[in-house]
């Protein structure tokens, strides 16, 4: 495995191909309310705003990235015989760059429609007086080619490889291609979104056996659902960017009951995978109240479709997606 040192090395060197690391001298952070900002002096000259540079990697959808790929992390091996906290570190790190870089590139490519979006008009990538477009660029490529490099040197190829069709297919894909030309972008879109569940089982067996491929299929037929929702919630903003969302093209009514299905299709599979696994009524059991956050969430947006609505059933996906695999993992502990 790649020895800590070796890895700090490697950081260093992708923060010079970035600029940062003779960069960082003059670093501003913020000192009051009024985002006033005094001059740090801790290495060489030039400013770099870190807040800026981390919300690129839009660490609130990493967050659910991460807890999905520590179920694939766990779910084959759920304990820590063979298996270091330095190595569940690395690979949360990996993760998190290798996702988080190819965010910033969506940021880098988005620009033309978030500048169009309330939700988006302000990130560091488009705002005056923001970061320079081609240091997005360059931040994202580093960030997420560490992450894949990292990984298959600490841990496999396959890891690698897993990461790579993550950050590549969101990137072309969807981002691309899909997300602007197809009112499937969010279904066809969704075959990146079980990349961190596979990358788990990679790292910790070197395989994918038939359980890596259902779990991850968990994430795939819940993507939809959920980013219907997300979708309905920010209908005006993808409509004046002119992006095919479900809700923009059907409305949001028509978005409410295919949604409502496509979610209880999400708690079926869902709870029969946790039973295929787990062979205990218990399991089951235990999943009602996750599937009760989740159904209440579907059943306000299909009851009284709206914007409000909408964000509830989102919120409630992400609940669902959370608890649920924390439920397994925890099933397959005890």
């Amino acid at each position: 495995m790649l020895q800590t040192c070796t890895i700090t090395e490697l950081i260093i060197n992708c923060c010079y191909f970035v600029g940062l690391y003779e960069d960082i001298n003059s670093m501003t952070f913020p000192t009051s309310p009024n985002n006033k900002r005094i001059k740090g002096n801790i290495l060489d000259n030039t400013k770099i705003n870190l807040k800026d540079y981390f919300s690129l990697t839009k660490p609130r959808i990493i967050v659910l990235l991460t807890v999905t790929g520590i179920g694939g992390f766990f779910v084959p091996q759920p304990n820590m015989i063979g298996v270091s906290f330095l190595d569940l570190l690395i690979f949360v790190f990996v993760g998190y760059a290798a996702a988080g870089g190819a965010m910033t590139i969506n940021n880098y490519i988005d620009r033309d429609i978030d500048i169009l979006m309330d939700r988006t008009k302000d990130r560091p990538s488009v705002r005056e007086e923001g970061l320079e477009p081609i240091k997005v660029l360059q931040f994202g490529i580093v960030l997420t080619t560490l992450g894949i490099v990292t990984a298959g040197l600490y841990f496999n190829l396959l890891t690698a490889l897993f990461l790579s069709w993550g950050a590549l297919f969101y990137l072309f894909g969807y981002s691309l291609f899909l997300k602007r030309k197809s009112i499937l972008n969010t279904i066809l879109g969704g075959l990146a979104s079980p990349a961190p569940v596979w990358v788990g089982y990679a790292a910790r067996t070197n395989s994918i056996p038939i359980e890596g491929w259902l779990l991850g299929a968990i994430v795939f037929i819940w993507t939809p659902s959920h980013t219907w929702a997300l979708s309905t919630k920010h209908m005006a903003d993808y409509k004046r960017a002119n992006i095919p969302m479900l809700p923009v093209r059907l409305g949001m009514e028509k978005t409410a009951k295919i949604t409502m299905f496509a979610g209880i299709i999400t708690m079926i599979y869902g709870t029969w995978f946790a039973y295929y696994l787990e062979s205990s009524s218990l399991v089951i059991i235990a999943l009602i109240i996750p599937n009760m956050i989740l159904f209440y969430g579907l059943w306000v947006f299909y009851d009284k479709p709206s914007t409000h609505t909408a964000d509830i059933c989102f919120k409630a996906h992400n609940a669902w997606m959370a608890i649920i695999f924390g439920i397994i993992v925890l099933f397959l502990w005890i």
